[in-house]
């Protein structure tokens, strides 16, 4: 019995040491679950304060301390331009002072004189009436409102006066209208395309821009059929314009969040506007809104497209790849590849970040260098010194993920450039493919800014009518060109132009019509751009000779 009891205890205390061991590993679990949660909120909440409160521009400057991390794969320095000793000494040295605005010539100027009052004019001592002895001139710029006026077209009718059948009675025709049968005409509604969609001001502030020239108070719905009607009259440009990019090798794809009316009763709905640009020899931008973002948009665009997409990975632009039979190369870009890497700079100190965000530093620098070159010296430039690069980023980041918390940003930047290995190295094979989709990303800001502005389109038509006018104004401003200017003349010459006659319209696109009109070509721009690129690769340089120091 005693024995007995003994077996009894122990199996009843190997039993309950079972159950506790059983509730420690449930605890254990549930404690590492919430720790994983923790910190994957503490991630979450540091990213929204990112982006709260944290300048947008995605930009890295590499810590002192980092600078021996890659000396045995720097790249060689440009011509010397720029030094250690004179970077230092033009840092130490005294800021220039600002150059003063010089006045252009060229406008018009009003004289206006302040002479001295007649009862002041006699002299104080004397008498004597006093005379002017010299001139003190100031001059400063003013701005006279912008004034409307009517065009007054004048048609006539001619007659045989010998002849009474009638046969033989003639009218001059009608010029084109942007919009038939309406008042309004083509400088208006440039200034109107313009004014929403390259200055992104919403309709009520057209309302009060126009009250002033033209006397008169223009409603909303009047706006917004004059912008309709527009985009109506620039359709056949807007479409040239996709069969151009069409045309391209190579073409990118992205796309932005839009909300508009009418999806859903009572509130807003989200579509997205997708933007499409072409290669270096189809410089043009083309944008389609859609109610949702799945592939039916741009399989129904690129369906006869045949090159290589480059785009930020979207699962629908890579099944379209996927199903194409070989017309579509898929590339991806490194801009998006980065954008992991710098949102996890916030969350985690691992030297991976650091050390990832300097080497893509070091491949863009090489493409900086290679701007300028033909294709194949690009391909040979990119394979002498950017394809080391690419591989041993590769090859840190399959060493470091399997150490990394699943959930954690730095595993999901990890995880997205490891996934698309093949078409984040597509670029070293063929120099025609560019390293990200920039120039269309930074063409897309121009909807940012404005759904800031006119929070969401109208309707579904209104998003189409969108995308037309952003299309063309959008391509303009790649090109340099006064949108009013070039709006104003396309409208006036479109609409008397055949759909079908494609060397009359193919005239019409920007870098042609900028060939023709170069005083409309805004030359403080493309300046302004050149010398930001020039401070910007100087800036590069001594950044890559104060590392090897």
């Amino acid at each position: 019995m005693e024995h007995g009891r003994s077996a009894a205890d122990f199996d009843d205390l190997s039993r309950q040491v079972q159950q506790l061991t059983a509730l420690v590993a449930e605890q254990q679990a549930t404690i590492a679950a919430q720790h994983e949660a923790l910190a994957q909120a503490h991630e979450q909440l540091t990213l929204l304060k990112k982006a709260l409160f944290s300048p947008r521009r995605e930009r890295y400057l590499p810590s002192p301390d980092q600078k021996l991390l890659f000396a045995s794969e720097m790249l060689d320095a440009p011509p010397a331009e720029i030094s250690p000793a004179s970077s230092a000494s033009r840092s130490a040295s005294k800021p220039k002072h600002r150059r003063k605005f010089v006045i252009p010539e060229f406008l018009p100027q009003q004289r206006i004189e302040h002479p001295l009052p007649q009862d002041e004019l006699p002299c104080g001592g004397c008498g004597e009436e006093r005379v002017i002895i010299s001139e003190h001139v100031t001059r400063q710029i003013e701005l006279t409102p912008a004034q409307a006026h009517v065009e007054v077209h004048v048609r006539y009718t001619y007659a045989c006066k010998h002849c009474r059948s009638g046969e033989q009675v003639v009218t001059t025709s009608k010029p084109p209208a942007p919009i038939e049968k309406s008042p309004f005409g083509a400088s208006l509604l440039a200034w109107i395309i313009s004014s929403k969609f390259e200055r992104h001001l919403p309709t009520y502030r057209h309302q009060e821009m126009l009250l002033a020239p033209l006397g008169l108070w223009l409603s909303r719905p009047l706006l917004c059929q004059l912008l309709k009607g527009s985009a109506r009259a620039l359709k056949p440009l807007a479409e040239r314009l996709l069969l151009e990019i069409l045309l391209s090798y190579v073409l990118q794809a992205d796309e932005t969040k839009v909300r508009y009316l009418g999806g859903q009763p009572g509130k807003a709905s989200l579509g997205y506007l997708f933007g499409y640009g072409g290669d270096a020899d189809h410089r043009y931008l083309w944008y389609d809104f859609r109610p949702h973002r799945s592939r039916e948009g741009p399989r129904e665009v690129l369906g006869d497209f045949r090159g290589v997409l480059l785009t930020d990975g979207f699962s629908g632009y890579e099944s379209l790849v996927s199903e194409s039979q070989g017309r579509l190369t898929a590339a991806a870009c490194w801009m998006h590849a980065r954008r992991g890497f710098d949102e996890a700079r916030y969350t985690t100190s691992h030297v991976i970040v650091e050390e990832t965000l300097a080497r893509i530093g070091l491949l863009y620098d090489v493409e900086e260098r290679a701007k300028g070159l033909s294709f194949a010296e690009r391909s040979t430039l990119r394979a002498v010194e950017a394809r080391p690069l690419v591989e041993r980023l590769f090859a840190r980041w399959q060493e470091v993920r399997p150490g990394l918390r699943p959930t954690s940003k730095l595993a999901e930047a990890i995880g997205y450039a490891l996934n698309r290995r093949l078409e984040l190295s597509r670029f070293l094979d063929d120099g025609r493919i560019e390293l990200d989709t920039g120039h269309l990303e930074r063409s897309l800001r121009g909807p940012a800014v404005g759904r800031r502005n006119w929070l969401f389109f109208g309707s579904l038509s209104g998003g189409k009518t969108a995308a037309t006018l952003y299309a063309v104004v959008q391509s303009a401003r790649l090109h340099h060109l006064d949108v009013t200017a070039y709006l104003t003349d396309v409208l006036r010459r479109l609409p008397g132009l055949s759909p079908s006659d494609g060397t009359a319209i193919g005239q019409l696109l920007p870098d042609r019509w900028a060939s023709t009109h170069p005083e409309h070509v805004l030359a403080a721009r493309v300046e302004e751009s050149r010398a930001a690129g020039e401070e910007r690769r100087r800036r590069r340089a001594a950044r890559r000779l104060l590392s090897q120091a």
